[in-house]
């Protein structure tokens, strides 16, 4: 690996994480403020039609994964062709972002019919406004992927992240004066849909400019135009039923309920949300190198990077879903209000199932790369028909947590028992490793989750700021040395020892080291 790449690479998985820092603090900063200044009713609004229109972007996520196999195995392949294949993805792009554009004002159209009678004629008027702003924007973003999947695919990672990192900021800091100014939740969307054209802007320049992107529009091969219809076809197919599994609760909250538990719903599903991102942030970093090592069908050299990566995960994916069942609940009445202590009973019915997928997160990239992500597709499709058949009568008997609770049991069959046998069996992935990895981690958190218990069961941990702030810290300290010296191996103890030791040397006497 040249120093370019892994300079691109390092600073790519530091701007990931910064990505997710800067939308984390704009998130516990800005949606108090849009809950307050919108109320539970506007948003509910908001977030049903933002949740709704996710399912408008079900065949992006396959077309992006599909453009960057593609592009990384016929560039190490038939170089010749990569031109031609960028032009025939420019198409589907195009034809993709037209169908979302026409659905969004098809479901912005026919809203009452879709979401029933529980929404009243006020609200539907600011559905529609919301799905139809939502058309644009949604749209634009689609054919943006285009040069993101160039961006990635060339492994750019620094100005693609930087990219990121700048919407990020700016979106808050240009919304939050219209809504404190009184302005509804389509000023939201609307400030989206220009940050949306701002970043289509910039990535077309830095490709055309720096990547030297060029498009061949002749008429591709049958076999390839098959291949790929294929490919996205399954990807799409899976993308529906991750998106049926996260999104349809508030749908059937929406025809049972109203928007008061959609809010609920939502200010929970919000921590899962941030919980996946921060779990996948490195994942994407690693898509090219997974297509280039399965182009020359280097199966040790994969499974080496699946360990690894693997290994680093236990302890981030630990430490959040831990940090969250002690803090959690006080942290959420504190953020959102006395309102939504239900919100932290949805949260980690949602994020828990999902710590098993997250800590394998190279999997399903090496699925796809290899292109055998057909059969966990088909067990999705099984899944996500019992998960909407058990989230309808306990949505309707119990509201935002009953819901919840029908998408925790279907995720605990695919995350813990389905997805580990399908690594193992079809990927012919190292799974048994990592449980075994996960068995080591566990004496690591026994202190840091007995002092959680003990906070809460003397009273001393209050839905404050500054106690959550206290606590936490003294939780950070407790789980990091737990972890060192109760978790992780002596050869990377001894590592980690050296690099502390290092580091406060430095502090200590910088002199020395000029």
């Amino acid at each position: 690996m040249n120093i370019k790449k892994k300079t691109q690479m390092s600073l790519g998985v530091v701007l990931s994480y910064l990505t997710i820092a800067v939308k984390l603090l704009s998130g516990i900063l800005y949606t108090p403020i849009v809950l307050h200044t919108l109320g539970q009713s506007q948003y509910g609004v908001y977030s049903l039609c933002t949740s709704f229109i996710g399912y408008m972007t079900i065949l992006n996520a396959g077309v992006n994964a599909a453009y960057i196999r593609f592009y990384v195995q016929e560039k190490m392949i038939h170089e010749d062709n990569v031109e031609k294949l960028n032009g025939l993805f420019f198409k589907i792009f195009i034809i993709l972002s037209i169908i979302v554009f026409f659905c969004g004002l098809l479901i912005a159209f026919f809203s009452p019919t879709i979401f029933g009678t529980k929404i009243t004629p006020v609200e539907y008027e600011l559905v529609r406004k919301c799905f139809v702003l939502l058309a644009f924007t949604i749209a634009i973003e689609i054919f943006t992927c285009l040069f993101k999947s160039f961006i990635t695919a060339n492994e750019e990672f620094i100005f693609g992240k930087s990219v990121d990192i700048l919407i990020s900021f700016l979106s808050p800091v240009l919304t939050l004066p219209f809504l404190l100014c009184g302005f509804d939740c389509t000023v939201i969307i609307s400030i989206r849909l220009i940050l949306a054209i701002f970043a289509l802007v910039l990535d077309f320049i830095f490709c055309y400019k720096k990547l030297n992107i060029r498009f061949l529009f002749k008429k591709a091969e049958r076999e390839m135009y098959v291949n790929i219809s294929q490919f996205i076809g399954f990807i799409a197919l899976q993308s529906v039923m991750d998106q049926l599994n996260w999104q349809v609760d508030k749908f059937i909250l929406a025809r049972t309920q109203g928007t008061s538990e959609i809010s609920i719903y939502s200010v929970g599903s919000t921590f899962n949300s941030y919980f996946i991102l921060i779990g996948g942030a490195v994942s994407g970093i690693f898509i090219a190198e997974i297509n280039k090592l399965v182009a020359i069908s280097d199966e040790d050299k994969l499974n080496r990077l699946f360990r690894r990566t693997s290994q680093l995960f236990i302890y981030l994916i630990g430490f959040i879903i831990t940090a969250f069942i002690i803090f959690g609940k006080s942290f959420i009445l504190r953020w959102a209000g006395v309102g939504y202590g239900k919100s932290f009973t949805v949260g980690w019915m949602l994020m828990l199932p999902v710590t098993f997928t997250l800590i394998m997160g190279l999997g399903q990239d090496i699925a796809r790369a290899k292109n055998k992500h057909q059969v966990q597709i088909i067990i999705n499709v099984c899944v996500c028909v019992m998960n909407i058949l058990v989230s309808i009568p306990l949505a309707i008997y119990f509201g935002a947590v009953g819901s919840a609770f029908g998408t925790f049991i279907t995720e605990i069959i695919v995350c813990i028992i389905v997805q580990p046998i399908y690594y193992k069996k079809v990927l012919e992935l190292d799974v048994k490793s990592v449980f075994f990895d996960i068995l080591h981690f566990f004496p690591g958190i026994i202190i840091p989750v007995v002092f959680g218990i003990l906070i809460h069961y003397l009273g001393l941990l209050k839905s404050t700021y500054a106690s959550i702030v206290l606590f936490g810290f003294i939780f950070i300290a407790l789980y990091c040395v737990c972890i060192v010296f109760l978790s992780i191996g002596k050869e990377e103890r001894r590592t980690i020892l050296a690099m502390v030791k290092n580091k406060i040397r430095r502090l200590i006497k910088p002199e020395t080291m000029r």
